[in-house]
Parts: structure tokens; C-alpha cells; sequence
């Protein structure tokens, strides 16, 4: 909830297209399996032991025989490598990437859902991690054609399937043991904001909206990542209850029939629309049960919609935001 700075972002967001090939992996011209890649996790240094090879989400098999030059594809990847210790790796990301702060500052290849292979190999990677959504597969395969192991993984749209995420990229970057860790910090903090989420009677029904101001308004459904956050957070996702998969364009009809009662959007949609007033001038808001009540919750893209090691962090602050809100009322 933290898949940004740019309209391409709300692009980006409807490009649900599955990655997937039968290309055949070449391995480096130059292996290092000899020199294993030296990464850094929680500030001591470990060695890596480079591993044969990895069958992504794609059914393709990567041989990986060097990290040390490595390109992200999307935030939440970016997130995993750094938790993973190898930060000091990666050389370039796509701009979905907000965090962590070091990241930021690298070159940027453009949109993974809307890949180049030029801009990608002009960064000299030694592997390339993007995910079902990373297209065209023509890019993935000229830079697989180019020697370079591009790992694919999926896009979970639950919390067990973030927790195979991030053993598998553990697993890819010869790090399982770590991503053990990482999992059981992950679940330990999830089930910690659980805990305290209140037992909601009835429900409170919520919508997430995506927008880039009038033009981009997206009503976000099922096989979105934000619905696992709603649902956990004790809510009813309105989107996926009004049978939305994926996303739609908001029409005035259809969020007055989802009636949400609480309405949440990134902050940089709502500074867009020109803060609450101009979210509640858009047809068909002010007429909904969250309009009526001033029941608008906003978020950065970058925490919100980046379904990765920072997701805890989100839901406790949904919880909290919520349960303030509609304790108030």
C-alpha cells in the first residue's frame, strides 16, 4: 500500500499484464562464482554464495552467478534487496522506488510495466529483478539475450503472499536464512497491529481511490494491494464488494452505489484534486457517506501502495487512523 512522482505512476497502475516466456537464460560472460558478491546486512558484512539457479514466477530458469550490480523494477522490490543487505547493489531502479532514502538518488530506467531494455542494459547489470507485471516480455528477453538473469516474481495480493515474495527474492539472492528472518519480523510486526484492531460492529465499508487530480480518478477493487490492508484493518473493501478486479474509472454512479464510509487516497491524489474540498467537488462524493461525514483518510504513494517489507508499519497506522476516526462519530 506504500506495485509516484510522475503520471506514469497511474499508468503504471493499470498495466495488470502477467510477464511470462519460455526464453532461455544465458548465464554472464564473465562468472564470479569464484569471487562470491561481499553485501552488507544490518550493518555487518556478510559473503553471499552465488547459487546455480532460479525458476521465477515465469517458469523461467536464471542461472545467477553475480549480484553485484543490480536493477529493481518496482518499490517494493527495491525495499526487499535493501532489507535482503544488498544495497550497496543495486545500481539503478524503476521510478516506483520512494525508499529507502538511498535508493532514491539512483538512476532510474523508467516504468517497469512499460520496460526498456536499452535504458536497463545501459546500466551494465549483472541481474535484473522485476516481477508479473514487468513488460513487454520483447524487453525481458533482449536483456536476457544480452547474458544478463532476469528474475521475475509475483505480485502477492495477500499477506502469505508477500511472505513468498520475500523468500523467494531471498532465495534467488542466496540469502534464504535471511529472508527467514525478515518473514518472522514481518509476521510478528503484522500480528502486533492486529492485536490492537478493533472489532468494528458493523463494519466500516472503504474505498481507495487513486488519483493525479479530475482527469485520474481510479477506484481500486480486488487483486489490488490495497484490499489485504482494508480487510486486515477490520473494513470492507467497497471496491472489491462492488465486484471492481483490479481498477476502474470512478464514475458518479458508482461510488454512491459502493457508499464507502471512509475514503482513502494518496496524498499527492488529494493535493492534486486540490485537498478535501476539491475531492468532495468531484460528482458524486459529497453524496457518499464518508463525504457527508468529512471521512478522508490520506497516505503517500510511497507507504501506502508499496506492498513490501514496510507493510506493518501502513496497517498500524490505518488501524489507528480508523479506529480515531470512527470512534469519534
Amino acid at each position: 500500500m506504500r506495485l509516484r512522482l510522475s503520471i506514469l505512476v497511474a499508468v503504471s497502475l493499470l498495466g495488470a499484464a502477467c510477464a511470462s516466456g519460455n526464453a532461455a537464460t544465458t548465464p554472464t560472460s564473465e562468472p564470479t562464482t569464484s569471487n562470491p558478491t561481499t553485501t552488507s546486512i544490518a550493518g555487518t558484512s556478510s559473503t553471499a554464495p552465488m547459487q546455480a539457479s532460479f525458476v521465477g514466477a515465469d517458469g523461467v530458469e536464471s542461472t545467477i552467478e553475480d549480484t553485484s550490480r543490480i536493477v529493481t523494477l518496482s518499490g517494493d522490490l527495491t525495499e526487499a534487496v535493501y532489507k535482503l543487505g544488498f544495497g550497496d547493489s543495486v545500481v539503478a531502479t524503476d521510478v516506483t522506488t520512494v525508499y529507502p532514502p538511498e535508493a532514491v538518488g539512483l538512476p532510474v530506467v523508467g516504468v517497469g510495466r512499460f520496460l526498456s531494455a536499452e535504458g536497463v542494459l545501459a546500466q551494465q547489470p549483472t541481474l535484473v529483478i522485476g516481477d508479473t507485471q514487468t513488460s513487454p516480455l520483447v524487453a525481458i528477453e533482449q536483456i536476457r539475450s544480452a547474458g544478463v538473469p532476469v528474475v521475475i516474481l509475483d505480485v502477492p495480493t495477500t499477506f502469505e503472499g508477500l511472505y513468498n515474495k520475500i523468500g523467494d527474492l531471498a532465495e534467488a539472492l542466496g540469502e534464504p536464512a535471511r529472508g527467514a528472518e525478515i518473514v518472522t519480523e514481518l509476521r510478528s510486526d503484522i500480528g502486533a497491529a492486529l492485536s490492537v484492531s478493533p472489532a468494528f460492529d458493523p463494519k466500516p465499508g472503504v474505498a481507495f481511490v487513486y488519483s493525479r487530480g479530475p482527469d485520474v480518478m481510479l477506484l481500486f477493487g480486488s487483486e489490488m494491494t490495497t484490499r489485504p490492508l482494508i480487510e486486515a484493518a477490520g473494513a470492507i473493501d467497497v471496491g472489491a464488494e462492488s465486484g471492481v478486479t483490479g481498477t476502474v474509472s470512478v464514475t458518479p454512479e458508482a461510488i454512491v452505489a459502493a457508499a464507502p464510509d471512509v475514503v482513502i487516497i494518496t496524498s499527492e491524489g488529494l493535493q492534486a484534486l486540490g485537498g478535501e474540498a476539491g475531492l468532495l467537488a468531484v460528482p458524486g462524493f459529497a453524496e457518499t457517506p464518508a463525504g457527508r461525514s468529512g471521512n478522508i483518510l490520506d497516505y503517500p504513494e510511497g507507504d501506502f501502495l508499496t506492498f513490501g517489507p514496510r507493510i506493518a508499519e501502513s496497517l498500524a497506522l490505518l488501524i489507528a487512523d480508523l479506529s480515531s476516526m470512527l470512534d469519534d462519530q
